[in-house]
């Protein structure tokens, strides 16, 4: 018993060395960052990005939307620090909250931790950011609105370009990591666009990979899906604003698992808005051939796109009228549209209301 009571005894000390020292190294990193902040650092930041989103769909008239309403709540508080004028350093949390889920005190909990370095024409972000530092417009071929909500946050790497007459970006999201559960998932995002005062063209691309999890099974297989959006548009005033887009879309699918090869799934995509004092109406057509042909077996966690694009009588058209404006000094933004969906075969009705509110608060600090 004294015997098993010293190893015991042994063991707790060896515990208390290491907890001290593990004590002792993150205060010596405290430390040297604040070290660092005094040298360096011109300001601290805080922050916070809010939004409250209602999304009411009805499609029981539809084949391919699905009936849900999406009522919610997402908040991200953000602190951090910047020096020399283009970098900042920027740690928060993302907060969600789905409307009657009593389940939970919150339905989702999410870090938030990132560097971005910014210039006047070139900004990088590494790290987990939110989506909103991206500068492309993608089509809802490649995401959802629903998406963007609760897929608020990118994993990785963001790098874009912006000069007077156009912009590029370059981004990687890291979706999944793989575990003995959990698939590995990356995607791979660039937009470029070129613009003049009336005429623009660009592209959009996308190349997604969904691989196995650590504990391979049968089922499971490695698909590639990929994406390209070639599009050009027109934009002018004619007591509105109108914005005129044409764009292709090509798709490259494939499931290894199956060895059926390339699916290549192709459609044209037009937009059309007429817009003043806040209020939009817009029309968007989509011709083309189903581009969710592996949605059967893989649904969401593969396709993350309106559903509405694996239509299989050809068309896909959707009218929006809406009102959107900022107020505050841009800080509170409010939206509300009536969407009417039509897939070929009935239509479906959205109702949409968004506010959002995007604070920041800079505190400049004296040199020494």
């Amino acid at each position: 018993n004294s015997q098993i009571f010293s190893l015991i005894l042994s063991d707790f000390y060896d515990l208390k060395s290491l907890f001290i020292m593990k004590k002792a190294t993150l205060l010596l990193l405290v430390a040297a960052l604040a070290s660092l902040t005094e040298l360096r650092a011109q300001s601290w930041i805080a922050g916070a990005d809010f939004e409250t989103k209602f999304d009411n769909r009805e499609y029981s008239g539809n084949r391919f939307g699905e009936s849900k309403t999406v009522f919610g709540v997402r908040l991200s508080p953000e602190v951090g620090v910047a020096w020399d004028d283009r970098n900042r350093l920027i740690a928060g949390v993302d907060l969600t909250h789905d409307f009657g889920d009593t389940a939970h005190f919150l339905s989702d909990v999410q870090p938030v931790v990132y560097y971005q370095f910014q210039s006047p024409n070139f900004q990088v972000n590494a790290g987990i950011f939110p989506r909103s530092k991206m500068l492309g417009r993608y089509s809802e071929a490649f995401f959802d609105e629903e998406v963007k909500f609760y897929h608020h946050r990118l994993q990785g790497l963001l790098a874009n370009y912006r000069a007077e007459h156009g912009y590029v970006e370059f981004a990687i999201d890291w979706e999944g990591f793989r575990t003995e559960k959990q698939r590995e998932k990356f995607r791979i995002l660039s937009e470029g666009r070129w613009h003049d005062d009336r005429f623009y063209a660009g592209y959009s691309l996308m190349v997604l990979h969904y691989a196995k999890t650590l504990d391979e099974t049968e089922d499971q297989g490695v698909v590639d899906n990929m994406l390209i959006n070639p599009h050009a548009g027109v934009r002018f005033n004619a007591f509105f604003d109108f914005d005129i887009r044409l764009g292709y879309l090509q798709s490259m699918q494939r499931d290894r698992r199956t060895g059926g090869g390339w699916l290549t799934p192709k459609g044209g995509e037009l937009h059309v808005s007429m817009s003043r004092w806040g209020l939009k109406l817009e029309n968007r057509l989509f011709v083309g051939q189903n581009m969710l042909p592996l949605w059967k077996i893989y649904g969401h966690d593969l396709y993350e796109c309106n559903t509405f694009f694996g239509v299989t009588d050809h068309i896909y058209n959707r009218t929006a009228l809406s009102y959107g404006n900022s107020f505050f000094r841009r800080t509170l933004k409010v939206e509300a549209a009536l969407v009417l969906q039509y897939d070929g075969v009935g239509c479906g009705l959205q109702q949409i209301l968004k506010i959002g509110v995007n604070l920041e608060k800079v505190f400049t600090r004296t040199k020494k």
